[in-house]
């Protein structure tokens, strides 16, 4: 597999999404932008909990919905969209979401005649919301910085480790020429 840093081949990304443990050029990934960060489920996983601990968890939830949405059967849809407006933008919702009064209206407007883009006003200003103040937020804080510590100090355990090993190996050989 060609260097992922100067190849265009996605294949090096692929595998280390699926590998247990995280890598730090993994973590560091996370860093090229929101799209990344939320497609790795290691990634995902921390900025959910990230968002959980300042208080705006429910952006994302409603985001994802919104996304899910998008692939339900049509017989689902109508169904959903009432569950998404009674969850996250009714007057009374369970988990509200804080959206300008413009996405609100353009929304609202929308569940006269609810389709699975009913909530693509709300939805952008949600993902702007994030991509411009909690992703970058959540790339400063101390929660990122020491899962790439941790990372980088998995990286140089385990490859002291092999060195260790190769060592033990090495001094552990017979001579034979005496």
């Amino acid at each position: 597999v060609a260097n992922p840093w100067t190849s265009d081949s996605p294949e090096f990304w692929e595998l280390e999404k699926q590998g247990k443990d995280v890598a730090a050029r993994r973590v560091k990934r996370w860093a090229f932008s929101l799209q990344e960060l939320l497609a790795d489920p290691v990634g995902h996983d921390q900025f959910s909990k990230f968002l959980d601990k300042e208080f705006s968890g429910e952006n994302l939830k409603f985001w994802e919905a919104v996304q899910e949405l998008k692939c339900l059967p049509q017989s689902q849809v109508i169904e959903k969209v009432n569950e998404i407006w009674s969850e996250f933008l009714s007057a009374d919702a369970s988990c509200p979401i804080n959206v300008d009064s413009h996405s609100h209206e353009l929304t609202k407007k929308n569940m006269v005649k609810p389709d699975r883009w009913t909530f693509d006003p709300a939805a952008a200003h949600v993902y702007h919301l994030m991509k411009t103040d909690s992703y970058s937020r959540y790339l400063r804080s101390e929660m990122y910085k020491d899962y790439l510590q941790g990372s980088k100090k998995k990286l140089i355990f385990q490859t002291s480790m092999k060195g260790i090993r190769s060592i033990v190996s090495f001094s552990g050989r017979k001579d034979t020429n005496s």
